[in-house]
């Protein structure tokens, strides 16, 4: 009986840890929040994974996107992100210096998410305000670079 019980909590951790594990392969590793025209906000999509993985209809909003007064960024159908690779994501679709629609980032700081296409939220970031325009705000360490020394 003593056998079972540890077989159990085995089983549970081995369950949350999967779980843990699945749902942080895919994160928002690098942004850029003091797009011009021509230079656009974007969001860098990383796969820390060994295998590729479909984020078809994955979504990435804002405050104004969970609260529904801004649109929340579709990544389109088909988008394969491939096993220790990124996908970018422009935020704002138009190029116009005057008119600001879709999804734009705030330079001066704002929460983002990113939800799978099931509806989890499985990242989010405290976008602090950036600097100069040549500033991006990235994860330490990169997961990239760290990924690629190992």
């Amino acid at each position: 009986m003593r056998h079972l019980g540890i077989l159990l909590a085995v089983l549970s951790l081995t369950l949350v840890f999967a779980g843990t594990t699945s749902a942080q392969t895919i994160v928002m590793n690098e942004i850029w929040s003091k797009g011009v025209a021509g230079n656009l906000d974007w969001i860098e999509i990383y796969n820390s994974a060994f295998t590729p993985v479909d984020i078809s209809g994955y979504l990435i909003y804002d405050v104004g996107g969970q609260g529904g007064t801004k649109p929340k960024k579709a990544i389109p159908a088909g988008t394969i992100l491939p096993a220790k690779g990124w996908y970018v994501v422009i935020t704002d679709t138009n190029t116009s210096s005057t008119i600001a629609d879709g999804f734009g980032l705030s330079s001066s700081g704002e929460k983002l998410w990113l939800e799978n296409s099931t509806g989890t939220i499985i990242d989010s970031v405290q976008l602090v305000a950036l600097g100069g325009t040549d500033t991006s705000y990235a994860r330490v360490p990169d997961l990239k670079r760290r990924d690629h020394d190992e």
